[in-house]
């Protein structure tokens, strides 16, 4: 499967938009020759390999300068796609990428379908396919920890880890194949070493699926839904989050009828923080709909901020609303701190925090301990330096699962044959977290996630 390609391709590599510096990026067999015909050197200079030129992209028809640009030749196999490459380094305009874009095609090349670029490093063995995922998991990472970690995938660290699991399993699977092809000339199957060598790779293998729940947090954000009666603040606490004016407030109650989403840093850990409607007995149709969504929302949610106002007593409405979060980990933020407390809050079965939104007032205690409580939540997964998306969390399930049969057949003491199957399959899984054994169909829906350029 691992070959380089035929053909060149070329995209822009930044984003939509205006910027200081776009980058036209191209690779294949054409890429220096497509750079020759466009680049003109201000004199004689020869394109060198990993050195940055300074000079003019020029049309070849009209002699027309079109940028000053800096412009750099990467040799195969020392580039990112292992191909040769040239990136483009012109002024951000959209415009002027897309005008040299176009001259690059027009020269050869073909514009790069999405993901195609870390495609051809995967293909050309520059990337194995979990550090083909982290590049874009770095791309997309809504916080600095998070991107930390995607950078530990790319650098490697779960390759290593599973490549040595499957090292292991296959050692494992030689000595049993060992045994049923020379049962004759070797001795008899150790189960009871065998069934400690397998457990102990099964206790690695759970290891990294309890990493799952914080992978898809750090890629995604926690689900953290703003709930309450109306008026009773949640909307002046989501401003006070972002510190920013996002939502409507009003003394009317019942403004927010649909949920606002935004995401919020905090700590290290990405929140998603959701605006609901406030939760109450309504004959009003449009406000009906956004309670509806709302209960939608608290069903989904990883945490809830529960909002009360601790001005006023506790009522049926409060009630109504901590009984909808029945079930679902989260804290008590008593707002209005500001004004004399009214509100009897013994017997409420979760940690309570007061707070003013309006003032701002207790904000930080807020964070804390929100922080305090998700790492109960998570546990050690607040702390892994290796985790795991849905993908890698199937295989490396599927591999569990063989493993556990294989120790039961072992438990039986059956013969070698049985249990190398069980072997078989969990290497298999396992192989398929790497790429070393995948399909062409995962692949390409894999890469489809991508954005053209990358």
């Amino acid at each position: 499967m691992k070959h380089l390609n035929d053909d060149t391709i070329a995209a822009i590599a930044t984003p939509m938009g205006m910027g200081g510096v776009g980058i036209v990026r191209i690779s294949g067999p054409q890429a220096k020759c497509i750079l020759s015909k466009l680049f003109q050197l201000p004199s004689n200079q020869a394109i060198n390999s990993h050195q940055m030129l300074h000079g003019f992209i020029v049309c070849p028809v009209s002699n027309r300068h079109l940028d000053e640009v800096m412009a750099c030749f990467m040799q195969a196999p020392k580039s990112f796609t292992g191909e040769d490459v040239v990136e483009v380094y012109c002024h951000g305009g959209q415009a002027v990428l897309q005008e040299v874009l176009s001259l690059v095609i027009k020269q050869g090349a073909r514009l790069a379908e999405r993901g195609e670029f870390t495609k051809r490093a995967f293909v050309n063995g520059k990337l194995d396919l979990s550090q083909a995922e982290a590049v874009l998991d770095l791309v997309k990472a809504p916080t600095a920890k998070g991107a930390g970690l995607a950078l530990a995938q790319l650098e490697g660290r779960l390759s290593k880890t599973v490549n040595d699991l499957r090292a292991r399993l296959i050692k494992i699977q030689a000595e049993l194949e060992g045994v049923i092809d020379f049962s004759d000339d070797l001795p008899e199957l150790n189960y009871n070493r065998l069934q400690d060598d397998l457990k102990a790779i099964r206790e690695e293998i759970d290891g990294l699926l309890a990493s799952a729940s914080s992978g898809r947090i750090y890629r995604q954000g926690l689900a953290t839904a703003i709930i309450g009666k109306p008026n009773v603040g949640k909307s002046s606490l989501l401003n006070a989050l972002l510190q920013e004016e996002r939502a409507i407030v009003t003394e009317i109650p019942g403004t927010t009828r649909d949920t606002i989403e935004e995401l919020i840093d905090l700590q290290g850990f990405p929140l998603r923080i959701i605006d609901t409607a406030g939760l109450r007995h309504t004959k009003d149709i449009v406000e009906g709909s956004g309670i509806a969504r709302t209960e939608k929302e608290i069903a989904a949610a990883d945490f809830v901020l529960i909002v009360l106002d601790r001005s006023h007593e506790l009522d049926e409405q409060d009630t109504l609303v901590l009984e909808k979060a029945k079930g679902r980990p989260g804290i008590i933020v008593l707002n209005k701190s500001d004004l004399p407390k009214a509100m009897n809050t013994k017997g409420l079965a979760r940690p309570v925090i007061e707070l003013s939104a309006l003032t701002g007032a207790g904000l930080s205690d807020l964070s804390s301990l929100i922080i305090n409580e998700l790492q109960k939540l998570l546990g050690q997964e607040t702390s892994c330096s290796v985790i795991i998306n849905a993908r890698h969390q199937e295989c490396l399930t599927r591999a569990d699962s063989s493993l556990a049969k294989a120790l039961e057949t072992v438990a039986k003491k059956m013969s070698a044959e049985f249990v190398a199957v069980d072997m078989k399959e969990a290497i298999v899984a396992l192989g398929e977290v790497t790429g070393e054994i995948v399909s062409d169909d995962l692949i390409n829906a894999i890469f489809d996630e991508f954005c053209i350029g990358k």
